[in-house]
């Protein structure tokens, strides 16, 4: 169970003072509401100011007849009801003990009041009934016509007749004491979900479907108070004058619980209890005059219920993460209450009573203290990226405090890790294993007031050697290992180059800075030479290799990666690997023996490396190449004749016949004749 105090708006998690690189030293700095936050809480709050002291601890009583809980009611005798679904069971929790109050048999309970006369009224869905509930017996009370959704009920302003906001047609009714029932009003909305009852009779009612708060000032006479940034207005508190609302934007109206088809009740409406993906929750609050203020705003969650404390402070509960917030008239948000659950279905933040409710799974958590001796603080599992040595743990606190440490190899505390180790009362070193993964634990024991702040520890992870997994050495006119790219007709050749392109891929696991050489050498020779210019610095994983003074044939590359610029030399850790054949070949082949004798054209290419790519002619000096095979009908050496009738390509007369031979590489060579 997590319980936090906090002041400040969330953020994402950040614990490394530096992660760009594992270089020497580095630190987790607590110093945050973020950083402070996300782990176990027991009886501490997480200021915004990075500071932890003493908090609440809340109680864990698990409601096994139910999966959610839609409402809740205090009773005099400081007893609970809760209405929960799938079930339609309005449950009693009295200190630990759960019973069911009483069964609607219906699919859900989705409010509860209780009249100036002690009778105990529940809402349900999808029949459009209202219950009259007593210790064991749930008898229905009325009907209301049109009506499958009773989503809220709320007491007029002599708390006998009450108000009920339903759907599927957008209807508020006003209900006697009596049973009688009458539309108090009808909206153009599929679902009135919210209603709230002001102190002169006003009624204030929420919709799903265009997110719109009404305020109803009589019968049938009704006015849009604000037009919310989304789909539904979930629900409604009134202090003194003032209205709070909470709204959400999903995207898609969201979804009611459902039976499943046997059962025959499935029906469409906004409550959702499982929907996929959380949606966007505002609260606004709106003055004596009418004037909206937005006070708190989560673009990663949307808002389940609402509550007013003493003071008139804004309590909001969400439905993702199972999490409380409150926020006060200078608009500090604070997070409250942080459960193991999804969402928080009901509250009380009444000084005497609070508690919260959650679904999935439903659980009754009661406020039971506040600080004390067994507050325990322990943080979140901090990641330290590889396996790591921890140096002297530092804190700032008033009071005396005892902290600890525990590590392990696994993201998630198991028995695989290490113990809690003995605990300190100063700074200094704990003597705890290396590992990946470690938490921090400060306990509260001798003094319950006092108060830590600025948690820092030092770690060094171990330095893991980087691997070259993979070398590419690809010059512009070839394929890799020399095969060729010079096709053996279509399309312009590739122009050649003498620059080879080399890069490869490394697997860092440190994430350290890197530096690479380049040496190559010649197949069949065993001695390697340097690519790189002198003094030159690689750091990026490509080089471009010149080539135009080598000597054709075959090489190879070599790669190293050294991670020297970030370890002290007798640390430094390296690696290396060699490429495929590459082949290198700037000079052109050479034509022998060409002759044109009537329409029949002889030629003989030879190449130093290899292989002869093409064989082309052009005519009369017309950007038109026409291909011709080799002799052998196959270009698969660095000697390849040609003997081929050009009839076909070059017309009877006169005219000036050029041939043209490419090898692999893209080199090429030109020969003139002139045909009779």
């Amino acid at each position: 169970m997590r319980f936090l105090l906090v002041a400040a708006a969330c953020a994402s998690l950040g614990f490394l003072a530096s992660s760009a690189h594992a270089v020497g030293t580095r630190t987790f700095e607590l110093d945050t509401l973020e950083r402070l936050s996300g782990g176990d809480l027991k009886g501490v709050a997480v200021g915004s100011d990075g500071v932890v002291r003493a908090g609440f601890t809340l109680g864990n009583v698990p409601l096994t007849d139910a999966t959610s809980v839609f409402a809740a009611l205090t009773l005099a005798d400081g007893s609970v009801l809760l209405g929960t679904s799938p079930n339609g069971k309005v449950l009693k929790v009295q200190g630990d003990q759960v019973s069911v109050f009483c069964d609607t048999k219906a699919l859900a309970v989705t409010s509860l009041i209780q009249a100036a006369s002690g009778i105990i009224y529940a809402a349900t869905m999808p029949e459009g009934k209202v219950f009259k509930c007593t210790q064991g017996k749930a008898d229905v009370f009325v009907t209301l016509p049109d009506a499958s959704h009773v989503w809220a009920l709320a007491l007029d302003k002599n708390k006998a007749s009450f108000y009920a906001a339903t759907g599927p047609e957008g209807k508020v009714f006003r209900v006697e004491p009596g049973g009688q029932s009458s539309v108090h009003y009808h909206s153009d909305e599929p679902h009135l979900v919210s209603v709230a009852v002001a102190d002169n009779g006003d009624v204030y009612a929420g919709s799903s479907g265009k997110g719109l708060l009404y305020r109803i000032t009589g019968p049938g006479r009704a006015a849009v108070v604000y037009d919310f940034p989304g789909e539904e207005v979930k629900s409604i508190a009134l202090w003194k004058g003032t209205v709070w609302a909470i709204g959400n934007e999903y995207g898609d109206p969201p979804e009611a619980p459902r039976r499943s088809p046997a059962a025959g009740r499935a029906q469409p409406g906004p409550v959702s209890t499982t929907k996929a993906k959380p949606g966007k929750g505002t609260l606004f609050r709106f003055d004596a005059q009418g004037r909206p203020e937005r006070m708190m705003h989560h673009d990663d969650m949307h808002y389940m219920t609402l509550a007013l404390d003493e003071a008139g402070v804004a309590f909001v509960g969400t439905g993702a993460e199972g999490r409380v917030y409150s926020v006060n008239d200078a608009h500090a948000v604070t997070l409250v209450a942080d459960t193991d659950e999804r969402q928080v279905g009901a509250l009380d933040v009444s000084a005497q009573r609070a508690f919260v409710a959650t679904s999935d799974g439903a659980v009754f958590h009661r406020v039971v203290a506040r600080g004390g001796g067994d507050a325990v603080w322990t943080s979140k599992v901090l990641d330290a990226g590889l396996r790591a040595k921890f140096g002297s743990l530092s804190w700032r606190a008033s009071g005396v405090l005892e902290l600890s440490l525990r590590s392990g190899n696994s993201a998630a505390p198991d028995a695989a890790w290490s113990g809690w180790a003995n605990p300190i009362s100063a700074p200094g070193v704990v003597a705890v294993q290396p590992g990946r993964y470690v938490q921090v634990r400060a306990r509260w024991g001798r003094d319950p007031k006092a108060t830590l702040g600025g948690v820092t520890l030092p770690f060094v992870t171990d330095n893991v050697r980087p691997v070259v997994t993979e070398v590419n050495a690809a010059h512009r006119g070839s394929r890799e290992g020399g095969s060729a790219t010079v096709p053996a007709s279509g399309g312009e050749p590739p122009k050649h180059e003498s620059v080879v392109k080399v890069s490869w891929k490394v697997d860092n696991a440190d994430n350290d800075p890197l530096r690479y050489r380049v040496a190559f050498r010649r197949e069949g020779q065993t001695l390697w030479r340097d690519a790189l210019k002198t003094d030159e610095i690689l750091t990026k994983s490509e080089y471009e290799w010149e080539t135009v003074a080598l000597p054709e044939g075959k090489y190879r590359v070599r790669v190293e990666a050294s991670d020297e610029p970030s370890n002290p030399p007798d640390q430094v850790q390296k690696h290396t690997l060699e490429s495929p054949l590459v082949l290198v070949d700037n000079t052109p082949p050479v034509l022998n023996a060409v002759t044109l004798a009537g329409r029949k054209l002889k030629a003989r290419a030879v190449d130093g490396v290899g292989p002869i790519a093409r064989f082309e002619i052009a005519v009369d000096g017309k950007p038109e190449w026409r291909p011709l095979a080799p002799a052998d009908g196959v270009f698969d050496s660095a000697d390849e004749a040609l003997d081929a009738d050009v009839s076909a390509v070059v017309p009877p007369g006169s005219h000036i016949v050029a041939l043209r031979a490419f090898d692999a590489a893209g080199n090429s060579v030109v020969r003139e004749l002139e045909s009779q």
